[in-house]
């Protein structure tokens, strides 16, 4: 994946990705791989949203190597750089689409932590789901650590029809002594509640 600015953090966990396929006699690296390198690089902001979210980093790492399969050594010498299965390719991409997405310029641990979910097919995706992680828990959780409530709250969707929360506008209907009728918008219920209150009767 050269010509992208993956940031230390997750060249790391690549490499620890790497290293975790050579030492279980794998020819490749897959979405697993990419996973437990992730868990292994002990990043503070990943480590920090799966648990929030009740997902504990040594419980996703033994959910994962439970759907493993050890390989055998061969006898043959690896070569340095082993494949990206088409899997993990996909996740990588994700997690550039991700950056992309969030205006920043270079590729971070949160951003591949959601590219393997993203995958959706993968070993990876398949032990997060089974955690109980969500695409949309986990971007939400993310964008409240590093921005805050106020802005997480906001791309909130699925909570979005909290009874706490207001609505952007209000419509008033205007009727006046002639018949006619007009429509009044008001950005808080305070601004329209005061309106009302204040109109002279007629």
């Amino acid at each position: 994946m050269a010509g992208y600015d993956f940031n230390s953090r997750v060249r790391g966990a690549l490499i620890k990705a790497r290293e975790d396929a050579r030492r279980r006699h794998h020819e490749y690296v897959g979405t697993e791989h990419l996973l437990l390198g992730l868990l292994a690089e002990e990043d503070t902001l990943v480590v920090d949203v799966l648990e929030n979210l009740g997902a504990r980093p040594i419980n996703l790492q033994i959910a994962v190597e439970q759907m493993l399969t050890e390989g055998r050594p061969t006898g043959r010498i690896q070569t340095p750089d082993l494949p990206y299965t088409a899997r993990a390719r996909v996740v990588l991409d994700q997690a550039i689409s991700v950056a992309h997405e969030f205006g920043d310029g270079y590729v971070g641990t949160q951003h591949l932590l959601l590219g393997l979910i993203r995958e959706k097919q993968g070993i990876a995706a398949r032990a997060m789901t089974a955690a109980g992680l969500t695409e949309p828990e986990l971007l939400r959780e993310i964008v409240r650590l590093l921005q805050g409530e106020g802005v997480a709250a906001m791309i909130d969707v699925p909570k979005s029809q909290s009874d706490t929360q207001v609505p952007l506008s209000i419509a008033v209907e205007v009727h006046y002594g002639d018949g006619s009728m007009a429509k009044k918008i008001f950005s808080s219920k305070d601004a329209a509640i005061g309106f009302l209150r204040d109109k002279p009767r007629e």
